[in-house]
């Protein structure tokens, strides 16, 4: 039994190591269960502070779209709140979770995209930063409305007219009783009344937004100025006049080839700018003087000579050669110069009532042979001899009309005189009307699209031309009277008013596809944006008075040409209106003045006002004044609005779209240098 006695004490041992192994399972058990209601207390800890990271978000971003106080400065961020308390559904403070929010616009600095604003929320304990949250917001321009009005006046009405894009006013908008159609949502703070034709929505009763909300506008000058695109205004007046052409002469005209001009009118009022003659009355007849000098030097007709159109002015149709000229041309065609070369209202109004005849502004290079005495290089001779058209005492072989390269840069004019002349020599009077104005004198544009001599008078809107050009034009006092065709992008600032004298478009008209959104105005000013009223925009009655208050021969005559005034583009006051100088102006029988071919049969002396792009205004004005005054409106939106850019720093509204939400490492964002350097990162450019 030797055997025996040696496995005595293996049955012990063996109850031994069971009851160590049942108690080692019994202790892991509890430390299990111990770390698992650690890990459960700490996740709900860590979903407690994402709560209130997200909670503080979403409060201060409904906060940014109700309330004016908190503004985002494009330079710079902002300590939107500190300390926030989350609350329980019993309205408790949740204890030990406090938050913070910074916001910055960050995103796109050129300012051409919308800008994002970064709201940064950083929930913390007494211990420190224990969840960060990023969420990014795209804010809305004003450049995203087809009509927006901060006030409606009473008495006032909309109409008639076509609106294709989102309209909105914070008060109330009443339409006129008829011709009235919107073909997007229209929301209103107030009511609608009046008559019109929804296409999709009115929707009274919605959220005002506030007007303007952004600081982009004192900063604008600083950028206008830094690029050599700021200027006053001087003289008498000053006119900003867009031009876009070939400048590398590659057989196209493209975005980066804009460019404008500044005519300073130094001696004859702002009506030779607005081609606005006095007004006669035969009785209680109004009509224009057919004699007056502002339709006698600024209007006439275009003919066809070889294959170059050239303007002649009525008041040099008197002149000889020039009536030899005109017998060549090949249009229009039936032209009899014996009809037309005699000072008389008859022999007037058949040269305005020509397909081809209209008016210019002073300055105009259309307008050389009553505004050229100077010669080729714009010197003030005063010398008789060489106040001949177009330049001196030029051979006859090189006489020639107004064409759109016929630059000096300066300009006088004189009396003309009232009978047939040989020679076009000043009968007397001589007068200076103004200067183009020295620009940026760009380089590298050829020659054979603009001549040497008018290069230093461009100014140039961007790159190669202008590499320091963030596009945006200044006008830092006064205001200034535009108009032109433009390519690029750019922005003009107005510390005044301004004054649209003829149409205003883009060289490639938007909304087609090749457009590719590389071309967009914005006009953002502190006064009233005016359509003038003049010949240049409205149907004015010419001739001279007849017995009985008549007038003989009526001639209605659109300076402008066609019966619309088109503008391209974003325009907005921020202290009064955008629209139209005396809307209930007429010159003769409502009946006699021209529709709109763009609407309905609606009347009215300036035909369309058509915008593609959008009016912003503090203050609504009506553009029609009824019995066939006024405009017709008719607006198409930009489909390039609707996306992510605008023009040049055109301010933005306190509306957001929500982009994304991130979560931030704490480590990265735990002190407010921290939380700078990641707000710097994402804006691209010093805080």
């Amino acid at each position: 039994m030797t055997w025996l006695r040696s496995r005595r004490g293996s049955a012990l041992i063996l109850v031994l190591l069971m009851t160590l192994a049942v108690a080692a399972l019994a202790i892991a058990a509890i430390f299990m269960t111990s770390s698992a209601g650690l890990l459960s207390r700490f996740y709900d800890r860590e979903r407690l502070f994402r709560y209130a990271a997200e909670s503080a978000l979403e409060v201060q971003r409904t906060r940014l779209e109700s309330d004016v106080a908190p503004a985002i400065p494009d330079t710079g961020y902002r300590v939107l709140v500190t300390g926030w308390k989350l609350r329980d559904a019993t309205g408790v403070e949740v204890p030990n979770v406090s938050v913070n929010v910074y916001a910055a616009v960050t995103g796109d600095t050129s300012g051409t995209h919308l800008p994002f604003v970064t709201l940064l929320a950083q929930a913390y304990d007494p211990s420190g930063t224990r969840h960060v949250r990023r969420m990014d917001l795209r804010r809305e321009s004003f450049s995203r409305y087809q009509y927006f009005v901060d006030s409606f006046p009473s008495g006032v009405t909309f109409g008639p007219g076509t609106v294709g894009g989102r309209v909105h006013s914070n008060r109330n908008w009443v339409n006129s009783s008829s011709g009235n159609r919107f073909l997007d949502t229209v929301t209103v703070g107030g009511t609608v009344s009046g008559s019109a034709t929804f296409d999709v929505d009115s929707l009274p009763g919605a959220m005002p937004v506030p007007y303007p909300r952004d600081s982009t506008f004192a900063r604008l000058d600083t950028l206008a100025n830094s690029a050599g695109l700021r200027f006053a205004t001087a003289g008498v007046a000053t006119r900003l006049e867009f031009t876009a052409f070939d400048a590398d002469n590659d057989g196209a005209v493209e975005a980066n080839e804009g460019f404008f001009r500044v005519f300073d009118l130094s001696a004859l009022d702002a009506s030779y700018f607005e081609v606005a003659p006095s007004v006669s009355y035969s009785i209680f007849t109004p009509y224009y003087s057919w004699d007056d000098p502002r339709i006698q030097k600024l209007c006439g007709a275009f003919y066809l000579i070889g294959s170059t159109w050239e303007f002649f002015p009525v008041a040099v149709h008197r002149v000889d050669w020039v009536q030899t000229r005109i017998a060549t041309s090949t249009m229009p065609s039936g032209v009899n110069t014996n009809q037309i070369d005699d000072y008389n209202a008859t022999e007037t109004n058949r040269i305005l009532s020509m397909p081809t005849a209209r008016c210019f502004p002073a300055g105009s290079p259309y307008l050389l042979l009553t505004e050229r005495f100077t010669d080729a290089s714009g010197t003030y001779t005063g010398n008789d001899a060489q106040d001949v058209l177009p330049f001196g005492n030029v051979a006859a072989g090189g006489r020639y009309g107004g064409t759109a390269t016929t630059f000096t840069p300066k300009s006088r004019t004189c009396n003309f005189s009232t009978t047939r002349d040989n020679a076009g020599v000043c009968s007397g009077g001589l007068a200076t009307i103004g200067a183009w104005r020295s620009g940026t004198s760009p380089t590298g544009i050829s020659t054979s699209v603009r001549p040497s001599a008018e290069h230093p008078f461009l100014w140039a809107l961007g790159a190669p031309y202008n590499n320091v050009s963030r596009g945006v034009i200044s006008v830092s006092s006064g205001t200034p009277y535009i108009s032109g065709t433009l390519t690029g992008r750019v922005t003009v600032r107005a510390a005044a008013g301004v004054r649209i004298i003829d149409d205003i478009t883009y060289a490639t008209p938007p909304n087609l596809p090749e457009a590719e959104c590389a071309t967009a105005l914005g006009v953002v000013a502190v006064g009233d944006i005016l359509v003038v009223d003049g010949m240049l925009n409205r149907t004015r009655r010419v001739g001279e008075a007849s017995g009985f208050g008549g007038v003989s021969p009526s001639n209605y005559f659109h300076g402008g040409s066609v019966l619309r005034t088109s503008l391209h583009g974003f325009f907005m006051s921020l202290t009064g209106t955008v629209g139209v100088s005396n809307a209930s102006g007429i010159s003769g029988a409502s009946g006699s003045q021209p529709a709109c071919p763009e609407g309905s049969s609606t009347t009215a002396s300036g035909g369309c006002l058509a915008n593609v792009g959008g009016f912003i205004m503090r203050t609504f004005s009506a553009h029609y004044g009824g019995s066939g005054s006024g405009f017709r409106y008719s607006g198409t939106p930009d489909r390039c609005s609707y996306s992510t850019r605008r023009p040049p720093f055109f301010p933005l509204t306190n509306r957001y779209t929500r982009v994304r939400t991130l979560e931030v490492e704490a480590t990265r964002a735990n002190t407010p240098p921290e939380i700078r350097s990641l707000l710097l990162r994402l804006k691209g450019k010093s805080l």
